[in-house]
């Protein structure tokens, strides 16, 4: 990973969306199991035995949306467990890698069961989503208009939940996984428009951040990852980070970096 001088300020602070601003673990886990089932429930009581728990016990291991089908298919197939039965990395890496399906068409189809869910109860869609606390209402009380987001969600459900809750962010400002496209290509997006020297991104992805190590450590521009430690984080995913170089984040050391000015993209006068 490129060394970062954080005393500079022209470091752009970027977001992920899930698991790091929203908690949408329980909405994800109805759509996987709506697209992987062809059925529109609207609860994850309505989901087999165990399943929806292995669901949320496994998330962190999903990084593009599409995943979350091979996951689900997997604790459909296994709903008799215990709910805090967890797959290693390994395992989890083989059902994903099995699939027969590319994942364009898994995304497809996930961002396709979500748009039916929405349609047909969006109240209850938006109810099964919750932000994270403190850092939202920070976040909700300056002006975050240039917030820059950039996450394998797509847009509209993106845009749809920000307002929903409050956060006004620009549509033009969600750099989203539509098309299956990746962070990778969306960051290289963010940099062709605002042509920082360096930018600071935060997720709770160790995954994401990995891949995007790999790419950015030899390539322009200057990148800065961060895990966020109240998401979706497996139980070695702190350690993988200290070995890579991360720094660690919980909401008070990113509130500290949202109020301290020098590497935020966003204005940040009060309304």
């Amino acid at each position: 990973m490129n060394d970062i001088d954080l005393s500079e300020k022209d470091s752009l602070l970027i977001f992920d969306f899930d698991g790091v601003l929203l908690n949408s673990v329980v909405e994800m886990s109805v759509t996987a199991y709506n697209a992987v089932s062809g059925e529109l429930v609207t609860s994850p009581d309505n989901l087999p035995g165990n399943s929806a728990k292995l669901f949320l016990t496994n998330r962190y291991h999903v990084q593009p949306a599409g995943d979350a089908l091979n996951l689900m298919e997997w604790c459909l197939a296994n709903s008799t467990l215990p709910g805090n039965s967890r797959l290693k990395d390994s395992e989890y890496c083989s059902i994903r890698d099995g699939s027969d399906v590319s994942l364009v068409e898994r995304t497809e189809s996930f961002f396709s069961a979500r748009k039916r869910f929405v349609d047909y109860d969006i109240h209850r869609w938006q109810s099964l989503n919750s932000v994270y606390e403190p850092v939202w209402e920070i976040l909700k009380d300056r002006n975050t208009k240039k917030l820059i987001i950039l996450t394998n969600k797509n847009s509209a459900a993106t845009f749809t939940l920000c307002h929903h809750f409050k956060l006004p962010v620009l549509e033009e400002n969600i750099y989203s996984g539509d098309g299956g496209i990746t962070k990778i290509n969306n960051l290289l997006k963010i940099h062709s428009r605002f042509q920082r020297s360096k930018y600071s991104f935060i997720d709770d992805s160790i995954g994401n951040l990995d891949e995007l190590n790999s790419y950015f450590r030899t390539q322009e521009p200057v990148l800065e990852l961060m895990l966020a430690t109240w998401g979706y984080t497996g139980p070695e995913d702190q350690h993988r980070a200290r070995q890579a170089g991360y720094p660690i984040l919980d909401q008070g050391d990113l509130i500290s970096r949202i109020l301290s000015t020098k590497d935020l993209g966003i204005d940040m006068e009060s309304p």
